[in-house]
């Protein structure tokens, strides 16, 4: 999936390779599946019982992982922003189309974030930065993986916001994703 002809780089992490990412991310459910994972995850951080999913300890550690990978590739939407913006703002047509066409439009966005979403991202990253995001994750997996509650190193309040957080950047991203998708579809369509 490329964005644009011009390789935007940072080190070895481009805009490029978080939009690919985000093509991953989503190619293995939508939002709501995912949240759903977030949600099983949640309950075993504020609960003083082990992860004991079926597919074992390995599970909470993919999820674990791409939340890691989803926070890095958003990061990335804000430092390229003015390049992703070309792809991503909508008008009221164009959402009211998107409330028709996709398979999942999101219900826990503002208007001003279903217009922008990296208004939403920006928010994401408001009050945490993502090194702090990635240690509070951490602290998520190692109490999931315990059989301690969370409630000894973070607060209900933290785990709330956090876990309300990411709720909302996965539909963040899935717009940006799709609205992405869409643009390299019909430019593709006109090139050939």
């Amino acid at each position: 999936m490329v964005l644009d002809e011009r390789k935007v780089n940072l080190g070895d992490v481009d805009l490029n390779v978080a939009l690919e990412f985000l093509n991953d991310f989503f190619s293995s459910g939508l939002p709501k599946e995912h949240r759903k994972d977030l949600k099983k995850w949640r309950y075993y951080v504020i609960n003083e019982e082990q992860y004991q999913g079926r597919h074992g300890a390995g599970h909470v550690l993919a999820v674990y992982e791409e939340t890691i990978q989803l926070i890095e590739a958003a990061n990335q939407f804000l430092k390229f922003s003015d390049v992703l913006s070309l792809s991503i703002l909508a008008d009221n047509n164009q959402i009211e189309q998107e409330k028709i066409d996709l398979e999942y439009f999101p219900k826990n966005l503002s208007v001003k974030r279903l217009f922008n979403p990296l208004i939403g991202i920006k928010r994401f990253f408001k009050e945490l930065t993502l090194d702090q995001y990635k240690d509070l994750f951490h602290e998520w997996l190692r109490v999931a993986l315990s059989n301690k509650a969370a409630f000894e190193t973070l607060t209900a309040k933290e785990i709330i916001d956090i876990y309300e957080n990411l709720r909302m950047l996965y539909s963040a991203a899935w717009l940006i994703h799709q609205r992405v998708m869409v643009k390299n579809i019909k430019e593709k369509v006109i090139l050939e």
